[in-house]
């Protein structure tokens, strides 16, 4: 049974890559997908870091004793106020490795 669901999931896989390289795939999107389609990154990006800020090593420590919390609220602060990409990653990896050395 598991190599039928396999099997399966390769071929949507290669069936949603393939099509774009058809003449199947139509010149221009309904705005419904385009839509759809600019929100996805924010989507995944946002969910792999928010685990990465409140889960550590599986569990849910308490927000007292995360750096990783602190760190991501500063970058939180210099984004809104910056806008700039640069900006938040250098000052929330900064914070987070300032802090790595402080706390035991």
């Amino acid at each position: 049974m598991i190599w039928i669901v396999i099997l399966i999931s390769g071929l949507i896989t290669y069936g949603m890559r393939f099509i774009f390289l058809t003449s199947l795939m139509p010149k221009q999107l309904a705005p419904w997908a385009e839509f759809a389609m600019k929100m996805v990154p924010i989507a995944v990006l946002s969910t792999i870091i928010i685990a990465e800020i409140f889960i550590i090593d599986g569990q849910v420590p308490p927000m007292e004793e995360n750096p990783r919390f602190v760190s991501g609220f500063i970058a939180l602060i210099v984004a809104y106020y910056t806008r700039s990409v640069l900006m938040t990653m250098a000052s929330g990896l900064g914070f987070l490795w300032l802090l790595s050395f402080l706390t035991p």
